[in-house]
């Protein structure tokens, strides 16, 4: 068991957070800023589907068998890398929130 210390000013604030312990408190506070990452992915990833009328998994297949227009022009190369990376940090904040233990609330 790990014990953390908290300021008298930020353990003010745990009583207002929903949950029955204190280590239901701080799940509840890394469920809500996992998603907000998650979230925070989505709007550019959701433009990369809308301007190339595909998921990133079609889009990189298409791209490996050339079916991509101007493939490597910079503008379709910068988007390929931009959008590999959302897809992959979206998935790595989800693999944290998958880890996380249940709360008992």
């Amino acid at each position: 068991m790990t014990t953390i210390a908290l300021s008298p000013q930020v353990a003010s604030h745990i009583t207002s957070i929903e949950g029955h312990t204190n280590d239901d408190k701080l799940l509840r506070l890394l469920e809500t800023y996992l998603a907000s990452q998650i979230r925070a992915c989505e709007p550019e990833i959701w433009s990369y589907e809308v301007k190339y009328r595909s998921t990133f998994a079609e889009f990189a297949r298409a791209w490996e068998q050339d079916e991509i227009p101007n493939k490597h022009s910079h503008e379709v190369e910068r988007d390929y890398m931009e959008w590999e990376g959302l897809v992959a940090e979206k998935q790595r904040w989800l693999e944290r929130l998958r880890r996380l233990p249940t709360s008992g609330t």
